[in-house]
C-alpha cells in the first residue's frame, strides 16, 4: 500500500472548513449590522447572567448536557455577543443625542410597546375609579430600544403577573375565576363578554403582550444562535491559521537538519494522522518517523568518504535520528 493510499482520507479539520476557508474572510462581518442591535438593559447594569436563553420547561435541561469546554465556549460567545450590543447601543444612543431625535421601534418591539401601554393604561384607570393606589411599574418603554433582550422581558414579565394579580383583587367574581392557564382564544372570547371597557382593554393587552413576548423572544433567539455559529466559525479559522503556522515552523525545523526526509510531507501526514489519534500520531513520529514519510536513501550520504555504500541499516539509523530530533524540537 502506498503512502498516498495510506493518507487518501485526508485531513478532517480541512475537509470540515473546506467551504468554510475558501469563503471571503469578509463574510464574518457581513451581518454585524443585524447582529449588533440587541442593547445592555440601560436599569441592569449587571445583568449578564441573564444572558443565556432560559429554558421555559425543566423537562429541557435533561434534553442536552455540554461538556465543560462547550459551555465554556458558550459562555464566551455571549459574553462577547452582549458586550458587541451593548456598545452598539451606546453608538446609536449617542447619535441619537447628537441629532436630537427619539429612536423608534419597529416589528415585534413596537406592537409590544403598545400592548404594553394599553395594559399598564387601563389598570391605571381602573385603580383609580377604584380610588386603589396605583401600581408602580418597573418595565419602560426605552428599555427595549434598540430591541428587545431576555432580561427586559423578565422585568416586563413580573408587572404583567403584578397587574393580573390586582384585577384578581378588584374583580373576584370575574378575573378571579377565570383560568390564567387559559388559551389566547379563550382568553379573547372571555373578554368580549366584559362590559367594563377598561378591564375588557386590560384582559386583551395581557394576551396581546404574552404574544409579543414569545415572538420577540425566538427572534433574539435566532439573531444569538447566528452569533453564535459565526463566533464558532471564527474559532475553528482561528485554529485553523494556528494549526498552519505551526506546521511551518516544525517544516522549517526539520529542513534546517537537512534529513534526507521530505520534511512538508512528513509534517502535513503528521498533522493529519494526529486530528484523529494525537497520542498515537506522535509516538509513531518520534520513533519511526517514515511512517509518514519515507527515508530517502539517495540523499544518505556514505560514510567513509563514499567508501562504503548506504545500506538499508543507514536508514535505519537516519529514521531513528530523525524521529529523536521529533521528540526534542520546541517551536
Amino acid at each position: 500500500m502506498s503512502d498516498e493510499d495510506t493518507f487518501s482520507d485526508g485531513d478532517d479539520f480541512e475537509r470540515l472548513l473546506n467551504s468554510f476557508i475558501n469563503s471571503k474572510v469578509d463574510d464574518f462581518d457581513d451581518d454585524d449590522d443585524d447582529d449588533k442591535k440587541d442593547a445592555k438593559n440601560p436599569k441592569d447594569d449587571d445583568d449578564k447572567e441573564d444572558f443565556p436563553p432560559v429554558e421555559d420547561e425543566d423537562e429541557n435541561e435533561d434534553e442536552l448536557q455540554l461538556s465543560p469546554q462547550g459551555q465554556s465556549e458558550n459562555e464566551e460567545a455571549a459574553e462577547e455577543f452582549e458586550k458587541e450590543v451593548a456598545e452598539t447601543f451606546d453608538a446609536a444612543r449617542t447619535a441619537i443625542e447628537e441629532e436630537d431625535q427619539s429612536p423608534e421601534l419597529k416589528g415585534e418591539e413596537s406592537e409590544l410597546a403598545q400592548a404594553f401601554i394599553n395594559y399598564k393604561s387601563s389598570i391605571d384607570k381602573i385603580c383609580k375609579n377604584k380610588q386603589i393606589p396605583p401600581y408602580n411599574w418597573q418595565f419602560e418603554i426605552d428599555y427595549l430600544y434598540p430591541n428587545y433582550k431576555p432580561s427586559v422581558g423578565h422585568l416586563l414579565a413580573g408587572d404583567l403577573i403584578a397587574g393580573w394579580n390586582i384585577l384578581q383583587e378588584i374583580f373576584p367574581d370575574t378575573i378571579g375565576r377565570f383560568r390564567v392557564s387559559s388559551t389566547d382564544e379563550e382568553f379573547l372570547n372571555f373578554a368580549e363578554t366584559l362590559r367594563d371597557q377598561n378591564l375588557q382593554l386590560a384582559v386583551i393587552s395581557y394576551v396581546e403582550i404574552l404574544i409579543d413576548m414569545e415572538s420577540c423572544e425566538l427572534t433574539y433567539q435566532a439573531k444569538l444562535l447566528k452569533y453564535q455559529e459565526k463566533h464558532i466559525k471564527r474559532l475553528l479559522y482561528e485554529e485553523y491559521l494556528e494549526r498552519k503556522e505551526r506546521q511551518k515552523r516544525f517544516v522549517e525545523a526539520v529542513k534546517k537538519k537537512n534529513f534526507p526526509i521530505d520534511a512538508e510531507r512528513l509534517i502535513s501526514n503528521y498533522f493529519r494522522v494526529a486530528q484523529k489519534d494525537i497520542d498515537g500520531a506522535f509516538t509513531a513520529l518520534t520513533t519511526n518517523p517514515a511512517i509518514f514519510a519515507p527515508i530517502d536513501f539517495a540523499k544518505i550520504k556514505p560514510r567513509f568518504f563514499g567508501l562504503v555504500k548506504v545500506t538499508p541499516k543507514d536508514g535505519i539509523r537516519v529514521n531513528m535520528e530523525i524521529g529523536k530530533f521529533m521528540k526534542k524540537v520546541k517551536v
